[in-house]
């Protein structure tokens, strides 16, 4: 598996952060790794260093 390159993998940095914030739930909710950013940040490496370093999103 570390071999393919999924293209969503691909994106830049920035955009991928913009669909992150936009995946944010409508209403305010207690933390929980059901929802995002937590989810977001347990699907990779490289989406768990984007959701934490994205401060909108916190």
């Amino acid at each position: 598996l570390d071999s393919i390159v999924y293209p969503i993998l691909t994106l830049p940095v920035e955009l991928t952060a913009e669909i992150f914030v936009h995946c944010l739930p409508d209403d305010p909710v207690p933390p929980s790794g059901k929802v995002a950013p937590m989810l977001l940040g347990r699907i990779c490496r490289k989406w768990r260093n984007i959701a934490k370093g994205t401060p909108r999103l916190w």
